[in-house]
Protein backbone atom coordinates (compact mmCIF):
# COMPACT_ATOMS: atom_id res chain seq x y z
CA UNK A 1 0.00 0.00 0.00
CA UNK A 2 1.75 3.17 -1.21
CA UNK A 3 0.62 6.67 -0.31
CA UNK A 4 1.06 9.09 -3.16
CA UNK A 5 2.98 11.55 -1.02
CA UNK A 6 5.37 14.14 -2.33
CA UNK A 7 8.45 13.81 -0.16
CA UNK A 8 10.63 16.83 0.47
CA UNK A 9 14.25 15.76 0.50
CA UNK A 10 17.14 17.65 2.04
CA UNK A 11 20.15 15.98 0.50
CA UNK A 12 19.85 12.33 1.48
CA UNK A 13 17.63 13.05 4.50
CA UNK A 14 13.92 12.27 4.36
CA UNK A 15 11.70 14.37 6.66
CA UNK A 16 10.36 12.37 9.62
CA UNK A 17 6.96 10.85 8.92
CA UNK A 18 5.12 7.55 9.29
CA UNK A 19 3.06 6.54 6.30
CA UNK A 20 1.69 3.58 8.23
CA UNK A 21 0.52 5.68 11.19
CA UNK A 22 -1.17 8.23 8.92
CA UNK A 23 -2.89 5.45 6.97
CA UNK A 24 -3.99 3.70 10.16
CA UNK A 25 -5.57 6.86 11.58
CA UNK A 26 -7.60 7.46 8.43
CA UNK A 27 -8.51 3.82 7.97
CA UNK A 28 -9.53 3.45 11.61
CA UNK A 29 -11.89 6.43 11.36
CA UNK A 30 -13.62 4.88 8.34
CA UNK A 31 -14.26 1.49 9.95
CA UNK A 32 -14.98 2.32 13.59
CA UNK A 33 -17.61 4.91 14.63
CA UNK A 34 -16.09 5.17 18.10
CA UNK A 35 -12.55 5.83 16.88
CA UNK A 36 -13.06 9.58 16.71
CA UNK A 37 -13.87 9.83 20.42
CA UNK A 38 -10.84 7.73 21.41
CA UNK A 39 -8.44 10.05 19.61
CA UNK A 40 -10.19 13.36 20.34
CA UNK A 41 -7.54 14.55 22.79
CA UNK A 42 -4.82 14.09 20.15
CA UNK A 43 -6.20 17.25 18.48
CA UNK A 44 -5.01 16.34 15.01
CA UNK A 45 -5.46 18.72 12.11
CA UNK A 46 -4.76 18.34 8.40
CA UNK A 47 -1.39 20.08 8.92
CA UNK A 48 -0.12 17.17 11.03
CA UNK A 49 -0.31 14.81 8.03
CA UNK A 50 2.75 14.83 5.79
CA UNK A 51 1.12 13.16 2.79
CA UNK A 52 -0.90 15.47 0.57
CA UNK A 53 -3.34 12.62 -0.10
CA UNK A 54 -3.84 12.07 3.59
CA UNK A 55 -4.48 15.76 4.24
CA UNK A 56 -7.28 15.69 1.66
CA UNK A 57 -8.81 12.55 3.17
CA UNK A 58 -8.58 13.96 6.70
CA UNK A 59 -10.33 17.15 5.57
CA UNK A 60 -13.15 15.10 4.05
CA UNK A 61 -13.55 13.02 7.22
CA UNK A 62 -13.48 16.17 9.39
CA UNK A 63 -16.23 17.68 7.23
CA UNK A 64 -18.41 14.62 7.72
CA UNK A 65 -17.81 14.69 11.47
CA UNK A 66 -18.65 18.40 11.68
CA UNK A 67 -22.00 17.85 9.98
CA UNK A 68 -22.68 14.76 12.12
CA UNK A 69 -22.78 12.41 9.12
CA UNK A 70 -21.71 8.78 9.04
CA UNK A 71 -18.04 8.21 8.26
CA UNK A 72 -17.08 5.24 6.07
CA UNK A 73 -15.35 4.58 2.78
CA UNK A 74 -18.37 5.48 0.63
CA UNK A 75 -19.31 8.72 2.42
CA UNK A 76 -15.67 9.84 2.48
CA UNK A 77 -15.34 9.13 -1.24
CA UNK A 78 -18.53 11.07 -1.99
CA UNK A 79 -17.28 13.99 0.06
CA UNK A 80 -13.99 14.03 -1.85
CA UNK A 81 -15.82 13.66 -5.14
CA UNK A 82 -18.12 16.60 -4.44
CA UNK A 83 -15.03 18.71 -3.71
CA UNK A 84 -13.36 17.54 -6.92
CA UNK A 85 -10.51 15.92 -4.95
CA UNK A 86 -11.34 12.21 -5.25
CA UNK A 87 -8.68 11.31 -7.81
CA UNK A 88 -6.05 13.51 -6.16
CA UNK A 89 -6.69 11.63 -2.90
CA UNK A 90 -6.15 8.26 -4.55
CA UNK A 91 -9.69 7.34 -5.54
CA UNK A 92 -12.04 4.74 -4.11
CA UNK A 93 -9.45 1.98 -4.39
CA UNK A 94 -7.03 3.77 -2.07
CA UNK A 95 -9.78 4.45 0.48
CA UNK A 96 -10.64 0.74 0.43
CA UNK A 97 -6.98 -0.11 0.98
CA UNK A 98 -6.88 2.22 3.99
CA UNK A 99 -9.96 0.64 5.54
CA UNK A 100 -8.78 -2.94 4.98
CA UNK A 101 -5.21 -2.63 6.15
CA UNK A 102 -5.68 -1.07 9.62
CA UNK A 103 -3.88 -3.28 12.18
CA UNK A 104 -6.44 -2.42 14.90
CA UNK A 105 -8.81 0.55 15.14
CA UNK A 106 -8.69 0.20 18.93
CA UNK A 107 -5.12 1.58 18.82
CA UNK A 108 -6.07 4.69 16.88
CA UNK A 109 -5.11 7.04 19.68
CA UNK A 110 -1.54 5.74 19.58
CA UNK A 111 -1.46 6.06 15.79
CA UNK A 112 -2.60 9.67 16.14
CA UNK A 113 0.14 10.35 18.68
CA UNK A 114 2.73 9.04 16.22
CA UNK A 115 1.38 11.30 13.47
CA UNK A 116 1.56 14.31 15.76
CA UNK A 117 5.04 13.37 17.03
CA UNK A 118 6.40 13.13 13.49
CA UNK A 119 4.79 16.46 12.66
CA UNK A 120 6.49 18.02 15.68
CA UNK A 121 9.84 16.60 14.61
CA UNK A 122 9.42 18.16 11.17
CA UNK A 123 8.48 21.46 12.78
CA UNK A 124 11.63 21.38 14.95
CA UNK A 125 13.80 20.74 11.88
CA UNK A 126 12.11 23.57 9.98
CA UNK A 127 12.51 25.91 12.97
CA UNK A 128 16.19 25.02 13.29
CA UNK A 129 16.73 25.74 9.59
CA UNK A 130 15.00 29.13 9.89
CA UNK A 131 16.97 29.93 13.05
CA UNK A 132 20.26 29.14 11.32
CA UNK A 133 19.33 31.39 8.41
CA UNK A 134 18.50 34.26 10.80
CA UNK A 135 21.69 33.72 12.81
CA UNK A 136 23.85 34.04 9.68
CA UNK A 137 22.21 37.29 8.56
CA UNK A 138 23.63 40.68 9.56
CA UNK A 139 21.75 42.61 12.23
CA UNK A 140 21.29 43.20 15.94
CA UNK A 141 22.02 40.05 17.97
CA UNK A 142 19.27 40.73 20.54
CA UNK A 143 16.63 41.09 17.85
CA UNK A 144 17.82 37.90 16.13
CA UNK A 145 17.69 36.06 19.46
CA UNK A 146 14.08 37.18 19.95
CA UNK A 147 13.16 36.09 16.41
CA UNK A 148 14.70 32.68 17.03
CA UNK A 149 12.91 32.37 20.38
CA UNK A 150 9.61 33.23 18.70
CA UNK A 151 10.18 30.57 16.04
CA UNK A 152 10.86 27.83 18.58
CA UNK A 153 8.01 28.99 20.84
CA UNK A 154 5.61 28.47 17.95
CA UNK A 155 6.76 24.85 17.63
CA UNK A 156 4.94 24.08 20.91
CA UNK A 157 1.70 24.89 19.09
CA UNK A 158 2.42 23.81 15.52
CA UNK A 159 -1.09 24.62 14.29
CA UNK A 160 -0.70 28.29 15.27
CA UNK A 161 1.32 29.10 12.15
CA UNK A 162 -0.08 26.36 9.95
CA UNK A 163 -2.09 26.69 6.79
CA UNK A 164 -5.58 28.21 6.90
CA UNK A 165 -8.22 25.77 8.12
CA UNK A 166 -11.70 25.19 6.80
CA UNK A 167 -14.73 25.78 8.96
CA UNK A 168 -15.27 22.02 8.88
CA UNK A 169 -12.09 21.55 10.90
CA UNK A 170 -12.95 24.29 13.37
CA UNK A 171 -16.57 23.39 14.07
CA UNK A 172 -16.09 20.20 16.17
CA UNK A 173 -13.99 22.07 18.74
CA UNK A 174 -16.46 24.94 18.95
CA UNK A 175 -19.41 22.56 19.29
CA UNK A 176 -17.66 20.90 22.24
CA UNK A 177 -17.00 24.34 23.75
CA UNK A 178 -20.63 25.44 23.40
CA UNK A 179 -21.88 22.18 24.90
CA UNK A 180 -19.49 22.58 27.84
CA UNK A 181 -20.71 26.16 28.37
CA UNK A 182 -24.32 25.04 28.24
CA UNK A 183 -23.66 22.24 30.73
CA UNK A 184 -21.79 24.54 33.09
CA UNK A 185 -18.55 22.57 32.63
CA UNK A 186 -16.68 25.58 31.22
CA UNK A 187 -16.70 29.33 31.66
CA UNK A 188 -16.65 31.91 28.84
CA UNK A 189 -13.60 33.58 30.38
CA UNK A 190 -11.59 34.01 33.57
CA UNK A 191 -13.68 36.17 35.95
CA UNK A 192 -12.15 39.42 37.16
CA UNK A 193 -14.16 39.34 40.36
CA UNK A 194 -15.94 42.60 39.47
CA UNK A 195 -19.43 41.61 38.36
CA UNK A 196 -20.31 44.45 36.00
CA UNK A 197 -16.89 44.28 34.35
CA UNK A 198 -17.29 40.52 33.78
CA UNK A 199 -20.66 41.24 32.17
CA UNK A 200 -19.08 43.80 29.85
CA UNK A 201 -16.31 41.34 28.94
CA UNK A 202 -18.87 38.60 28.16
CA UNK A 203 -17.68 36.40 31.00
CA UNK A 204 -14.21 37.67 31.84
CA UNK A 205 -10.66 37.66 30.47
CA UNK A 206 -10.01 35.59 27.34
CA UNK A 207 -6.76 34.28 25.83
CA UNK A 208 -5.40 36.09 22.80
CA UNK A 209 -7.03 39.38 23.84
CA UNK A 210 -5.44 42.72 24.68
CA UNK A 211 -7.28 44.93 27.18
CA UNK A 212 -6.07 48.49 27.59
CA UNK A 213 -6.77 50.14 30.96
CA UNK A 214 -6.14 53.87 30.79
CA UNK A 215 -6.44 56.79 33.19
CA UNK A 216 -4.80 60.00 34.28
CA UNK A 217 -2.10 59.67 36.98
CA UNK A 218 -3.15 58.69 40.53
CA UNK A 219 -6.62 57.45 39.56
CA UNK A 220 -5.83 53.88 40.62
CA UNK A 221 -5.19 51.92 37.44
CA UNK A 222 -2.29 50.00 39.00
CA UNK A 223 -4.32 48.85 42.01
CA UNK A 224 -7.27 48.02 39.74
CA UNK A 225 -5.08 45.87 37.48
CA UNK A 226 -3.39 44.27 40.49
CA UNK A 227 -6.72 43.30 42.05
CA UNK A 228 -7.80 41.67 38.78
CA UNK A 229 -4.49 39.81 38.77
CA UNK A 230 -4.98 38.62 42.35
CA UNK A 231 -8.47 37.34 41.50
CA UNK A 232 -7.18 35.49 38.45
CA UNK A 233 -4.32 33.97 40.48
CA UNK A 234 -6.72 32.94 43.27
CA UNK A 235 -8.62 30.93 40.65
CA UNK A 236 -5.43 28.98 39.89
CA UNK A 237 -4.27 30.85 36.78
CA UNK A 238 -0.71 32.18 36.56
CA UNK A 239 -0.26 35.97 36.41
CA UNK A 240 2.82 38.06 35.59
CA UNK A 241 2.83 41.75 36.51
CA UNK A 242 5.53 43.91 34.95
CA UNK A 243 5.69 47.03 37.12
CA UNK A 244 7.98 49.64 35.58
CA UNK A 245 6.91 52.49 37.87
CA UNK A 246 6.34 50.97 41.29
CA UNK A 247 8.98 48.88 43.11
CA UNK A 248 8.11 45.35 44.12
CA UNK A 249 7.97 46.21 47.80
CA UNK A 250 5.19 48.74 47.26
CA UNK A 251 3.27 46.20 45.20
CA UNK A 252 3.51 43.75 48.09
CA UNK A 253 2.15 46.45 50.44
CA UNK A 254 -0.86 46.86 48.15
CA UNK A 255 -1.35 43.08 48.00
CA UNK A 256 -1.45 42.95 51.81
CA UNK A 257 -3.90 45.84 51.94
CA UNK A 258 -6.16 44.23 49.36
CA UNK A 259 -6.06 40.64 50.64
CA UNK A 260 -5.91 41.38 54.36
CA UNK A 261 -7.92 44.59 54.59
CA UNK A 262 -4.92 46.24 56.25
CA UNK A 263 -4.75 50.01 56.00
CA UNK A 264 -2.16 50.85 53.32
CA UNK A 265 -0.94 53.81 55.36
CA UNK A 266 -0.10 51.48 58.26
CA UNK A 267 1.94 49.27 55.90
CA UNK A 268 3.78 52.30 54.50
CA UNK A 269 4.55 53.97 57.84
CA UNK A 270 4.86 50.95 60.15
CA UNK A 271 2.30 52.36 62.57
CA UNK A 272 0.28 49.20 63.08
CA UNK A 273 -2.64 48.69 65.43
CA UNK A 274 -3.38 45.58 67.47
CA UNK A 275 -5.45 43.90 64.72
CA UNK A 276 -3.01 44.42 61.87
CA UNK A 277 -0.54 41.62 62.50
CA UNK A 278 -3.15 38.85 62.49
CA UNK A 279 -4.53 40.20 59.19
CA UNK A 280 -1.02 40.50 57.72
CA UNK A 281 -0.18 36.93 58.71
CA UNK A 282 -3.34 35.54 57.11
CA UNK A 283 -2.90 37.63 53.95
CA UNK A 284 0.77 36.65 53.63
CA UNK A 285 -0.17 32.98 53.87
CA UNK A 286 -2.77 33.45 51.13
CA UNK A 287 -0.41 35.46 48.91
CA UNK A 288 2.36 32.88 49.21
CA UNK A 289 0.16 30.26 47.56
CA UNK A 290 -0.84 32.43 44.60
CA UNK A 291 0.79 31.89 41.17
CA UNK A 292 1.39 35.65 40.92
CA UNK A 293 4.78 36.77 39.59
CA UNK A 294 6.15 40.33 39.85
CA UNK A 295 8.97 42.03 37.95
CA UNK A 296 9.87 45.66 38.73
CA UNK A 297 12.65 46.31 36.22
CA UNK A 298 12.18 49.72 34.54
CA UNK A 299 12.24 50.67 30.85
CA UNK A 300 11.44 47.22 29.46
CA UNK A 301 11.73 46.68 25.74
CA UNK A 302 9.36 44.48 23.80
CA UNK A 303 12.14 41.88 23.70
CA UNK A 304 12.33 41.99 27.53
CA UNK A 305 8.57 41.61 27.89
CA UNK A 306 8.47 38.62 25.57
CA UNK A 307 11.44 36.95 27.26
CA UNK A 308 10.01 37.39 30.78
CA UNK A 309 6.59 36.15 29.65
CA UNK A 310 8.11 33.02 28.17
CA UNK A 311 10.15 32.40 31.32
CA UNK A 312 7.01 32.36 33.45
CA UNK A 313 5.03 30.35 30.91
CA UNK A 314 7.70 27.66 30.77
CA UNK A 315 7.88 27.57 34.57
CA UNK A 316 4.18 27.31 35.42
CA UNK A 317 2.08 28.38 32.45
CA UNK A 318 0.73 31.90 31.97
CA UNK A 319 -2.83 33.20 31.68
CA UNK A 320 -2.57 36.96 32.30
CA UNK A 321 0.22 39.45 31.59
CA UNK A 322 -0.09 42.92 33.15
CA UNK A 323 2.13 45.64 31.67
CA UNK A 324 2.30 48.76 33.87
CA UNK A 325 2.51 50.89 31.83
CA UNK A 326 2.98 51.31 28.07
CA UNK A 327 4.52 54.79 28.09
CA UNK A 328 7.32 53.59 30.39
CA UNK A 329 8.43 50.89 27.97
CA UNK A 330 11.66 51.43 26.05
CA UNK A 331 12.39 50.77 22.40
CA UNK A 332 15.39 49.28 20.61
CA UNK A 333 14.83 51.76 17.79
CA UNK A 334 16.24 54.85 19.47
CA UNK A 335 15.92 56.96 16.34
CA UNK A 336 12.17 56.40 16.03
CA UNK A 337 9.72 59.04 17.18
CA UNK A 338 8.07 58.21 20.50
CA UNK A 339 4.64 57.49 19.02
CA UNK A 340 6.26 55.05 16.58
CA UNK A 341 7.98 53.29 19.48
CA UNK A 342 4.70 52.96 21.40
CA UNK A 343 3.03 51.68 18.24
CA UNK A 344 5.70 48.99 17.90
CA UNK A 345 5.22 47.90 21.52
CA UNK A 346 1.42 47.90 21.21
CA UNK A 347 1.52 45.74 18.09
CA UNK A 348 4.05 43.45 19.72
CA UNK A 349 1.81 42.89 22.75
CA UNK A 350 -1.06 41.87 20.49
CA UNK A 351 1.20 39.42 18.70
CA UNK A 352 2.45 38.08 22.05
CA UNK A 353 -1.11 37.55 23.30
CA UNK A 354 -1.87 35.35 20.30
CA UNK A 355 1.48 33.53 20.30
CA UNK A 356 1.31 32.55 23.98
CA UNK A 357 -2.51 32.28 24.06
CA UNK A 358 -2.76 34.65 27.03
CA UNK A 359 -4.68 37.77 27.95
CA UNK A 360 -2.64 40.98 28.10
CA UNK A 361 -3.80 43.81 30.36
CA UNK A 362 -1.83 46.86 29.23
CA UNK A 363 -2.01 50.03 31.31
CA UNK A 364 -1.73 53.39 29.61
CA UNK A 365 -1.62 57.06 30.51
CA UNK A 366 -4.22 59.50 29.17
CA UNK A 367 -3.27 62.90 27.83
CA UNK A 368 -4.28 66.14 29.56
CA UNK A 369 -6.83 66.78 26.83
CA UNK A 370 -9.58 65.11 28.85
CA UNK A 371 -9.14 67.59 31.70
CA UNK A 372 -10.02 70.45 29.36
CA UNK A 373 -13.54 69.13 28.70
CA UNK A 374 -16.40 70.52 30.73
CA UNK A 375 -17.14 67.15 32.37
CA UNK A 376 -13.51 66.01 32.42
CA UNK A 377 -14.46 62.60 30.99
CA UNK A 378 -11.82 60.76 28.93
CA UNK A 379 -12.36 59.65 25.34
CA UNK A 380 -10.53 57.22 23.07
CA UNK A 381 -8.67 60.12 21.49
CA UNK A 382 -7.00 60.79 24.84
CA UNK A 383 -4.85 57.64 24.72
CA UNK A 384 -1.39 59.11 25.00
CA UNK A 385 1.21 59.10 22.22
CA UNK A 386 -0.28 56.57 19.79
CA UNK A 387 -3.54 55.79 18.04
CA UNK A 388 -2.16 52.26 17.58
CA UNK A 389 -3.05 51.51 21.21
CA UNK A 390 -6.72 51.98 20.35
CA UNK A 391 -6.38 50.00 17.12
CA UNK A 392 -4.60 47.01 18.64
CA UNK A 393 -6.75 46.72 21.76
CA UNK A 394 -9.70 44.35 21.82
CA UNK A 395 -11.16 46.26 24.76
CA UNK A 396 -10.44 49.74 26.10
CA UNK A 397 -11.41 50.75 29.65
CA UNK A 398 -11.06 54.41 30.67
CA UNK A 399 -11.12 55.21 34.40
CA UNK A 400 -12.39 58.57 35.66
CA UNK A 401 -13.05 59.62 39.31
CA UNK A 402 -16.59 60.91 39.92
CA UNK A 403 -16.50 61.90 43.59
CA UNK A 404 -16.44 60.57 47.15
CA UNK A 405 -19.22 58.37 48.50
CA UNK A 406 -20.74 58.56 51.96
CA UNK A 407 -18.93 55.34 52.93
CA UNK A 408 -15.56 56.94 52.18
CA UNK A 409 -14.98 55.16 48.86
CA UNK A 410 -14.37 56.92 45.56
CA UNK A 411 -17.06 56.52 42.91
CA UNK A 412 -15.23 55.84 39.66
CA UNK A 413 -16.49 55.69 36.11
CA UNK A 414 -15.10 52.82 34.05
CA UNK A 415 -15.94 53.78 30.51
CA UNK A 416 -15.82 51.03 27.86
CA UNK A 417 -15.82 52.81 24.48
CA UNK A 418 -14.36 49.84 22.55
CA UNK A 419 -15.16 46.18 23.12
CA UNK A 420 -14.82 43.72 20.25
CA UNK A 421 -16.34 40.74 22.04
CA UNK A 422 -18.70 42.36 24.52
CA UNK A 423 -20.82 45.38 25.34
CA UNK A 424 -19.81 49.02 25.32
CA UNK A 425 -21.06 51.42 27.95
CA UNK A 426 -20.36 52.84 31.40
CA UNK A 427 -19.57 50.91 34.56
CA UNK A 428 -19.86 52.24 38.11
CA UNK A 429 -17.05 51.16 40.44
CA UNK A 430 -16.11 52.04 44.00
CA UNK A 431 -12.48 52.29 45.09
CA UNK A 432 -11.42 52.22 48.73
CA UNK A 433 -7.91 53.63 48.77
CA UNK A 434 -6.85 52.55 52.26
CA UNK A 435 -7.39 48.86 51.41
CA UNK A 436 -6.83 49.13 47.63
CA UNK A 437 -10.11 47.36 46.94
CA UNK A 438 -12.40 47.77 43.95
CA UNK A 439 -16.03 46.63 43.78
CA UNK A 440 -18.97 47.12 41.44
CA UNK A 441 -21.25 49.98 42.47
CA UNK A 442 -25.02 50.32 42.23
CA UNK A 443 -24.67 54.06 41.62
CA UNK A 444 -25.53 55.44 38.20
CA UNK A 445 -22.79 56.95 36.05
CA UNK A 446 -24.95 57.47 32.95
CA UNK A 447 -24.14 60.61 31.02
CA UNK A 448 -26.87 63.13 31.82
CA UNK A 449 -26.02 66.12 29.66
CA UNK A 450 -26.99 64.43 26.39
CA UNK A 451 -28.43 61.09 27.49
CA UNK A 452 -25.74 59.12 25.66
CA UNK A 453 -23.95 56.05 26.97
CA UNK A 454 -26.04 54.13 29.49
CA UNK A 455 -24.86 52.10 32.45
CA UNK A 456 -23.89 48.50 31.89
Amino acid sequence: MNARAELELDGDCMPPWSCEAEQSVLGGLMIDPGAQLRMADARLTADHFYSGQHRLIWAAISGLAASNQAIDVVTTFERLQSAGKAEEAGGLSYLNDLAQCVPSASNIRRYAEIVREKSLQRAVIAAADRALTIARQPGDAAEKLDQVATIFASVDRPTARGAPRQLAELMPGRLEHWQALDAGDATPGIPTGISNLDTALAGGLKPGKVIVLAARPSVGKTSFAQQIGLTVAAAGHTVLMLSQEMPAGELVDRVMANLGGVNLEHLSTGRFDSMDWAAISAAADTAARLPFFVDDHPALTLLDIRAKSRQVQQRSGLALLIVDYLQLCASTGSHDKRHHQIEQISRGLKQLAKELDICVLALSQLSRQSTRRSDGEPELDDLKESGAIEEDADTVILLHPMGNQSNGSLLTLAKVPKNRSGRRGRLALEFTGKTQRWVASSASVARKRDGAGGDL
